[in-house]
């Protein structure tokens, strides 16, 4: 019988940077207040912030442990919040990741990659 390879999880490594540039992209040179009254880019921006929890998940522990600089729980409890609290996501602490967090996720994330 044929050894299975172990399933590749670079490509989600690559749409959680992919989702991150875009929530970039979508929020600046806007303000707290511009970004909650566009419908669109606040949903757009929730939308990539559920992708990058989901693809964690599939992010074996193991490489994970390895780069304990990302953030991966507070990436995946986010998600759960999204995904299963949607009429609740506070805006406060979305906005927040944008502004202090997100940049060094990306350059992060940048360096794992290579």
């Amino acid at each position: 019988m044929k050894r299975s390879r172990l399933p590749r999880f670079d490509f989600y490594l690559d749409e959680m940077l992919a989702a991150m540039n875009r929530v970039k992209k979508y929020t600046q040179g806007l303000t707290f207040e511009e970004y909650v009254s566009n419908d669109l880019i606040r949903d757009a921006v929730i939308r990539n912030f559920e992708i990058i929890g989901e693809s964690v998940r599939k992010v074996p522990f193991s490489f994970q442990k390895k780069n304990r600089r990302m953030p991966w729980n507070h990436m995946v409890s986010l998600r759960n919040v999204i995904a299963h609290e949607f009429f609740d996501v506070d805006d406060d602490i979305i906005w927040a990741i944008i502004q202090t967090d997100l940049d060094a996720n990306i350059e992060e994330l940048q360096n794992i990659l290579g």
